[in-house]
């Protein structure tokens, strides 16, 4: 086994250096943990809660700017 610089001999031992310490487990958190799929059931729910709550904020806005309209005559 060749191991060096060329030299076929050497007074020295060779000793490679020494392996990376072990690392620890990676911490595992919410936001790192594998959680199941929402089955389309779901998702539809969640869709249409969504859209109601985007509709309901779209019905406030609406009712801001006509509050508006009648302060300013």
């Amino acid at each position: 086994m060749y191991i060096g610089w060329g030299h076929k001999y050497s007074p020295e031992n060779y000793s490679p250096d020494p392996p990376p310490p072990i690392m620890d487990e990676f911490p595992s958190g919410p936001d790192i943990t594998e959680i199941e799929d929402p089955t389309p059931e779901e998702e539809a729910a969640l869709r249409a809660a969504k859209e109601a709550e985007e509709e309901e904020e779209e019905e406030e806005d609406e009712g801001d700017e006509v509050e508006e309209d009648e302060d300013e005559d």
